[in-house]
């Protein structure tokens, strides 16, 4: 990319990837760990577990368009976005601690726990992930600056998940869930500070809009390429099991947890590759066709995993880094896509609305999560999983692995197909609009 078109500065750029790694600590954390420290910690069963997940992040998923348009509706004196980012910055990692706090109360005093600390946390999150986002459409109007900085806010998830992955288990196995979450929490809060002092929103637009119901609903109705995006992404990551179930596929069916480090590595150097690779490849071959080829190639490699097993636990792993690969290539482009159909729903509506429509962004990643954690348990308690036991039958591992590595195949092919049926939004199009609706902003 030309220097010559940025607008923001390298510590902008670095505080802003800083951000995405304490927030993505937490978002791994809670993620990988919560469902197993409920269940084999706290000693819920699954099934209850199972219908929290549901429960809370449906309740998650509604109250993100709610919240997107307060974000859009607030006028802040210090800008729309930063003033959200900042108080969240310090609450969020206080609540994780919460959320990982036990009481050894009664079952009756630990699900309430749980729902209260799961659900507050949820707000809290969306409260972070919806202006974070957006942020990076005022920060700059320069389409490939906005791929640069996004692209670094994924890497920066990419080593949020290496750290969650190498230590994490260090930590559980030796300081116990309460210690590690408290050490984990301390260091997401002090690099995510930077960002209060460096980051600018410098790009203003003058339309004043109100924010009513309606509006909130045409502003997602009418932007037919968001809802194809998502639609897409939703069925992806609502057969993601494989995510919610790592830590007892590695303590059971591998035999050792601490083994899970050495899976999500796996995991990792993808997240880490790809937003190195993105803007070149944006460049290249255009965001669709490397969502299309990246979902394509996940489904290749996660059919031939399912079969080859995990008794040859070498290439259970090169198969995990490679369909982990084109799986996470168009997930970890969603801010991208979204900032795309931001200029696409404001170019054919009049209407612009960063807040909401990046609220659905979130929407469908807590979605989506709420099904794949709430399926990945139910799917294991059907085959027999107790989380007390002290061994698990045959079954119970097999109900693991299907979770695993059978399930997550249904929703690649379906996103497969939606998204290569309907989404046909280019960078040339991005382009054209943006340069067309010049007129309703102002850099300062």
């Amino acid at each position: 990319m030309n220097k010559e078109l940025f607008l923001t500065s390298r510590k902008e750029r670095t505080s802003y990837g800083a951000w995405f790694v304490g927030q993505n600590i937490i978002y791994f954390m809670v993620l990988s760990y919560l469902a197993i420290f409920l269940t084999d910690e706290i000693g819920m069963v699954e099934g209850a577990v199972a219908t929290l997940f549901l429960v809370a992040r449906v309740w998650d998923a509604i109250n993100d368009p709610m919240l997107g348009a307060l974000v859009d509706k607030t006028k802040p004196k210090k800008g729309k976005f930063k003033p959200w980012i900042n108080v969240v910055s310090i609450a969020m990692p206080i609540a994780t601690i919460f959320v990982f706090w036990n009481f050894h109360g009664s079952d009756g005093f630990n699900t309430t726990y749980a729902y209260i600390s799961y659900i507050v946390w949820g707000m809290l999150y969306t409260i972070s992930d919806v202006p974070i986002f957006a942020l990076a459409t005022t920060m700059t109007d320069v389409p490939e600056e906005r791929v640069s900085i996004m692209s670094i806010g994924r890497l920066a998830a990419g080593l949020a998940m290496m750290v969650i992955g190498i230590l994490s288990p260090q930590l559980i196995a030796n300081l116990g869930y309460s210690t590690s979450i408290i050490i984990l929490m301390g260091f997401s809060l002090l690099i995510m500070l930077p960002l209060r002092i460096y980051v600018k929103e410098r790009i203003i637009y003058k339309r004043e809009e109100k924010t009513s119901f309606k509006e909130m609903i045409k502003t997602v109705t009418n932007n037919k390429y968001l809802l194809v995006f998502y639609a897409s992404f939703i069925a992806l990551t609502a057969t993601l099991t494989s995510m919610t179930i790592a830590p007892y596929f590695a303590k059971w069916n591998l035999g050792d947890i601490g083994i899970q480090t050495t899976i999500m590595a796996t995991l990792a150097v993808p997240m880490l590759l790809i937003p190195a690779l993105t803007p070149k490849l944006v460049s290249l071959f255009g965001k669709r066709k490397i969502f299309i080829w990246g979902i394509g190639s996940a489904i290749v490699f996660s059919i031939i995993q399912y079969f080859v097993g995990y008794d040859n636990f070498g290439l259970f792993l090169l198969l995990n880094a490679l369909k982990s690969l084109g799986m996470f290539m168009p997930m970890m482009m969603m801010g991208i896509f979204t900032a795309d159909c931001v200029e696409y729903g404001h170019y054919t509506t009049g209407i612009r609305k960063e807040g909401i429509t990046f609220s659905v962004q979130t929407f469908s990643t807590k979605l989506g999560g709420a099904i794949s954690g709430s399926l990945a348990l139910f799917v294991i308690s059907a085959y027999g999983y107790k989380g007390t036991a002290a061994v698990q039958t045959a079954e119970a591992l097999n109900g693991i692995w299907i979770a695993t590595a059978l399930i997550p195949i249904v929703g690649l092919v379906i996103a497969f197909i939606i998204f290569t049926l309907f989404y046909h939004l280019s960078e040339e199009d991005v382009a054209k609009m943006i340069h067309e609706m010049k007129d309703s902003k102002e850099i300062i």
